[in-house]
């Protein structure tokens, strides 16, 4: 279980992958808690990604959560892919009584947020040009991310925007989707949360040494999550309210030009504006 960075103040965002654990719930319910005290009355974006569901004691954790805390949601969006999960959505309404809950398809993820944000702005405010406020650039460390980088630091620095430099890596828990037939054995115990952990720490550390060889004067914030490119991406750009998200990729010919890519993933998904920054193959 991964907190999403929000931008609103009373929106809490969470991604779950693979399988829960009680360990899970006793690591990230305190934090979650906390989130809860701070602000009073929350608005929750549940994410399942190649969720396979709880084992039986992080299943009475969730329970007792959810009726520690029924007052404290004032809505749910509850975004997957699988029809259980939406069946799980309607059977928790009945136990929320001073908000709702909704189920949403990772299409429609936009939907999701909008409906938890409640936007008022009119089609025609929508179309009004504004300057960037908030710039991500999504990396993978080579030299097209860095020449992306490059040019994201000269826009923020323009329009003196946030800017945010983001790498979404798939670690070791997506082993789980294929652990259920021998789990109790392979994943016995605490060994894919550890695996996980130690995978975003060498994954943050080549971040750390990729900002550092940048050499800018620049603020720039940075993130790594755990999970799937290209959902991953247009999450964080959905609960960060991004305006511009930035791609360095590699000009491709022929019928390479017609295959799928994350840039394009994220185009079809995804409301904030795009840039890409090509180089030649010649120049590697």
């Amino acid at each position: 279980m991964q907190f999403i960075p929000v931008f609103d103040g009373n929106t809490v965002a969470v991604r779950a992958t693979g399988k829960l654990s009680h360990e899970d719930y006793q690591s990230f319910l305190p934090k979650l808690e906390a989130q809860i005290d701070d602000l009073d009355k929350v608005s929750l974006l549940f994410e399942l990604e190649s969720f396979t569901g709880w084992d039986l004691e992080a299943a009475k954790d969730d329970y007792k959560f959810g009726m520690k805390h029924l007052n404290a949601f004032d809505r749910i969006a509850m975004v997957g892919d699988k029809a259980w999960e939406h069946w799980m959505a309607l059977m928790a309404k009945p136990f929320l009584p001073s908000g709702e809950v909704r189920y949403f398809n990772h299409e429609d993820l936009q939907s999701a947020w909008d409906w938890l944000r409640e936007k008022e702005e009119s089609q025609q405010a929508a179309e009004v040009l504004k300057p960037y406020e908030n710039i991500v650039v999504a990396v993978d460390f080579s030299k097209q991310s860095k020449r992306a980088c490059k040019r994201a630091v000269e826009l923020a620095s323009y329009y003196k925007a946030t800017l945010t430099v983001l790498n979404i890596t798939q670690g070791p828990e997506f082993l789980m989707l294929y652990g259920d037939a021998i789990d109790g054995f392979l994943f016995e115990g605490d060994i894919i949360q550890k695996q996980s952990q130690r995978h975003l720490e060498i994954v943050e550390s080549q971040m750390a040494a990729f900002i550092s060889d940048l050499g800018t004067g620049c603020e720039i914030k940075t993130k790594v999550i755990s999970g799937n490119k290209n959902t991953g991406i247009v999450s964080f750009l959905e609960a960060q309210r991004t305006d511009l998200v930035i791609f360095g990729t590699v000009k491709k010919k022929g019928i390479n030009k017609l295959l799928g890519s994350t840039p394009h993933y994220v185009q079809n998904h995804s409301r904030c504006e795009m840039l890409i920054v090509p180089v030649q193959d010649s120049a590697f």
